[in-house]
């Protein structure tokens, strides 16, 4: 703008010039023609070339004073557009200067609000932190509970044979835990028998295997008297179990392939932080493949009865779990028993109550269905009376259950057992009949104690994949064990599991369809 303004006036000055050397030029002229007529005919030529030469000069610095106002045109116009593009600046600056304030209001609301969410995070974390202590104190409790209640029982059994002090679990001479325990691992105690004594049977241990017997639902303990029956489970037991209870999956070399279920399910298990889980093998190369994974292994080498071998390799195989569970149970031995085809996100074992012989997954998806309901068949030609009700439930999964080691839980795996033995029927329904069918002419029920575990903490693959998906208010619902059990596409569907609930993907689940296609 400054040098803009000096060429301007340098200007003016040369103009101003150029006009008065006119003025002066103009005025020979004039003096030159008032002597005109009084100059000799020489003279007079003389005079009109420099008249000439006068004219010359004048057109001269004629066109140089358009020149000059030409540029003095251009010189205002340039200064017109610089005083434009310098007013676009200071607009530009101002609208930067505002931009600038409003950035940095955004990044104080960012700072507070980031401020903000780690306030949350860590109130969050101190309410999981409290939550974690709690669910502690309360399986503290009712582990504390549970002993008691077992006290309570061995007092009351002393009562058994007439109040006169001897009882089958008493403290003076009865018959302990332990004793019960080793005659039910010798076969001297028949709890498969509705009643009546076995041969060579006291009356009071006889007592005990009856069902409704007050000990029928005390735990055995492990003892050496039974341990030397079985040295090498139980010698594993004791390093395995915590509090008496160990977590089982059972395994043949199918499952146990390098990326395969038996690798998502020990996976799970271990990052869901369970101490006293094991794997039983049906053979060397399992065995070997669990401890590879960092899990405990024991080999059981079992014949599959020849009822069985039409019901399906799968199922088949499953049918071993209850001779197998014996063993355990014996040894004093609580069970939580798990399929492979289970994805684990949570410790179960602080989600147990321990107040009955069998707590079990159902394979119910409501309420209703899973915890019992009043079913009504309508026969019209009834009139009055054509409302028939019954009792509706839906099963017990017997992929996942937790089976206390009580005479009453070997009474309904030896029933089991025998059943599976003799005929060709599938493991679960037998499993479901033993646990809820009554007692009725020429059959004694076992009657052992049970409950249904939390469907939505212990959820199978319908609930899962049919409801809780779908349902935003579960999306922070976070499952204890999940049961691939209602879809044949097992394995994929736990991977997604995984990458749901520990990897955060909230869209994992989408690809599969409800049920099964």
């Amino acid at each position: 703008m400054r040098k803009a303004e000096a060429a301007l006036s340098h200007s003016r000055k040369r103009i101003l010039c150029a006009v008065l050397a006119g003025l002066g030029l103009g005025l020979l002229v004039s003096i030159a023609s008032l002597l005109h007529f009084q100059l000799s005919g020489a003279e007079r030529s003389k005079l009109q070339q420099l008249q000439a030469a006068f004219d010359e000069q004048l057109a001269e610095r004629d066109a140089a004073l358009a020149a000059e106002a030409k540029r003095r045109s251009l010189v205002e116009s340039e200064s017109e557009r610089l005083k434009d593009t310098h007013y676009d600046l200071q607009q530009r600056v101002a609208a930067s200067d505002k931009e600038k304030a409003e950035l940095q209001a955004k990044l104080s609301a960012a700072a507070s609000d980031a401020a903000n969410l780690n306030k949350q995070r860590r109130a969050a974390q101190q309410s999981a932190d409290a939550a974690r202590l709690d669910a502690q104190q309360q399986a503290a409790e009712v582990a504390r509970l549970t002993q008691q209640r077992d006290t309570v029982w061995r007092d009351m059994s002393t009562a058994l044979e007439g109040g006169a002090g001897v009882g089958l679990l008493g403290r003076r001479g009865g018959m302990g835990a332990q004793s019960v325990g080793a005659a039910l691992a010798d076969g001297a105690l028949s709890v498969r028998r509705p009643g009546g004594a076995s041969k060579g049977v006291s009356p009071a241990l006889a007592a005990l295997a009856e069902p409704g017997a007050p000990g029928r639902h005390l735990p055995l303990e492990p003892s050496a008297e039974t341990e030397a029956k079985d040295p090498d489970l139980a010698a594993l037991l004791k390093k395995v179990a915590v509090h008496g209870e160990v977590m089982v999956a059972i395994s043949n070399a199918n499952y146990a392939q390098p990326g395969g279920m038996l690798d998502t399910w020990a996976e799970s298990v271990l990052r869901a932080g369970v101490k006293n889980a094991m794997v039983v093998a049906l053979d060397e190369a399992t065995k070997a493949h669990a401890e590879s994974k960092g899990l405990p292994a024991f080999q059981m080498t079992l014949e599959i009865p020849k009822s069985q071998e039409a019901v399906g390799g799968n199922h088949a195989v499953s049918g071993l779990k209850f001779r197998i569970l014996r063993r355990f149970l014996v040894l004093g031995y609580a069970v939580l028993l798990s399929d492979v085809d289970i994805v684990t996100l949570r410790n179960p074992f602080p989600h147990l109550m321990r107040d009955c012989d069998v707590e079990a997954m159902s394979d119910g998806w409501d309420n209703a269905t899973a915890y019992g309901y009043n079913d009504v068949a309508d026969d019209a030609a009834m009139g009055w009376a054509r409302y028939a009700h019954s009792m509706r439930v839906f099963v017990f999964n017997s992929g996942l259950f937790y089976i206390r080691p009580t005479p009453a839980s070997l009474d309904l795996l030896d029933r089991i057992a025998l059943r599976l033995a003799a005929e060709n029927g599938w493991d679960q329904a037998i499993f479901n009949e033993v646990i809820f069918f009554p007692s009725r002419p020429g059959y004694m029920d076992p009657a052992v104690t049970r409950r249904v575990l939390d469907y939505m903490l212990f959820m199978n693959s319908k609930v899962l994949f049919k409801q809780v998906r779908h349902d935003p208010r579960y999306d922070d619902h976070m499952p204890v064990m999940v049961h691939v059990n209602y879809h044949p596409d097992k394995h994929p569907r736990m991977l997604a599991i995984v990458k749901r609930y520990v990897d955060g993907d909230a869209k994992a689940l989408t690809p599969f369809p409800s049920g099964s296609e």
